[in-house]
């Protein structure tokens, strides 16, 4: 079933795991779980290499400080919230068999690729990554559906990175 065929009726909905498992595999699948008994048909992950994503020296935001403190650098607080492809690899086959869509938001190009590597059928992109033109001309080239974050964009950094999706044909969904 496809989701993005105009003729569905039904709402779509994305359990947002994000980060949530802390970096634990078995949380994860624990979370799976708790979307698929919740309804869900997809749960949507975040897949990065802590090393392409930041640096040591890198600030935590406030909202990091206020909610983990300052024990920890971002970097280190990046790192214990990673889980590493063979992870992911594992985590992708438990919902092809619990049934729900893996989803997940590719942050570096390596991590791009390795999702598509494992067939994920659905991108999502960070609002943060929305000008990130190497990294959404990889995306596209896969001509999955990608459902794109716009956050705090304007129409026109919204306008130049469709013109990258459409150059692929590929089915994008705006939030």
């Amino acid at each position: 079933m496809n989701y993005f065929d105009k003729n569905f009726k039904k709402t779509f909905l994305i359990a947002e795991i994000g980060v949530n498992h802390d970096g634990k595999i078995n949380k994860a699948i624990k979370l799976v779980n708790e979307a698929k008994k919740s309804g869900a048909d997809a749960v949507k992950f975040q897949t990065y290499i802590t090393e392409k994503l930041s640096t040591k020296k890198t600030s935590k935001t406030k909202y990091q400080i206020k909610f983990t403190g300052r024990k920890d650098s971002h970097f280190e607080m990046l790192k214990k919230l990673e889980l590493n492809f063979e992870e992911f690899d594992k985590l992708k086959k438990y919902c092809e068999k619990k049934k729900i869509f893996f989803i997940s938001t590719p942050y570096d190009p390596e991590s791009a690729k390795f999702l598509h590597s494992i067939n994920t059928e659905i991108f999502k992109i960070a609002s943060a990554d929305i000008s990130d033109f190497f990294l959404n001309n990889i995306v596209s080239s896969f001509k999955k559906p990608t459902i794109i974050s716009t956050g705090t964009s304007n129409h026109h950094e919204i306008s130049r990175l469709l013109k990258v999706y459409k150059k692929n044909k590929t089915k994008i969904s705006l939030l």
